[in-house]
């Protein structure tokens, strides 16, 4: 095993914490602090800035550390905080990237699915094409209507609204399968 990887002090079996905080050797981004508010905003900043520097190790981590955070309020947040449209696709990819469920903000992404920017929109429809779950038959209805008037006002990323428009038919040929059963 390579030693560098070895993040278990050998002389009392401990995790050796101090190196992580080697601005040469690691970067380190804490997620929770004391300071409330400003902890968390200092924190979304930290997400904000390793998921779009480029940096894909950096990256990977971050992920990591959303999913086993369940961090999607967070990672929402940031999305809708950020002004810069290329910050902004980088975190709306982190968010199907990091393969949790977002179907509590189908509504955002769907607003952001119709964004004149179309690398947002190419993000945020991926997003919806990913989550497994919807509430019901009519929000599904009403979510096709939405991306309808955005493909017929002739939306610049039309061709895949019209992908995403099918998909969620599809899913809801589902929920009257389901109701076909019972």
């Amino acid at each position: 095993m390579n030693k560098d990887l070895d993040i278990i002090n050998d002389d009392n079996g401990e995790e050796d914490t101090d190196k992580y905080f080697d601005e040469q050797s690691y970067s380190t981004m804490i997620v929770a602090g004391e300071k409330g508010q400003q902890e968390k905003k200092k924190s979304l900043e930290d997400f904000v800035e390793h998921l779009t520097s480029g940096i894909n190790e950096d990256k990977t981590e971050v992920l990591k550390l959303l999913k086993e955070s369940n961090a999607q309020d967070a990672l929402v947040e940031a999305i809708l905080d950020v002004e810069n449209n290329k910050d902004r696709n980088l975190l709306i990819a982190a968010c199907w990237e990091s393969g949790l469920d977002f179907s509590k903000y189908v509504n955002v992404f769907l607003k952001l699915a119709i964004d004149k920017d179309l690398l947002v929109s190419l993000e945020a429809i991926t997003v919806v094409e990913n989550i497994e779950t919807y509430e019901s038959k009519e929000f599904l209805e009403t979510a096709i209507a939405f991306v309808g008037k955005a493909i017929d006002a002739k939306h610049p990323n039309h061709e895949m609204l019209h992908d995403l428009k099918l998909h969620l038919f599809e899913v809801m040929k589902g929920f009257d399968k389901v109701e076909e059963q019972n």
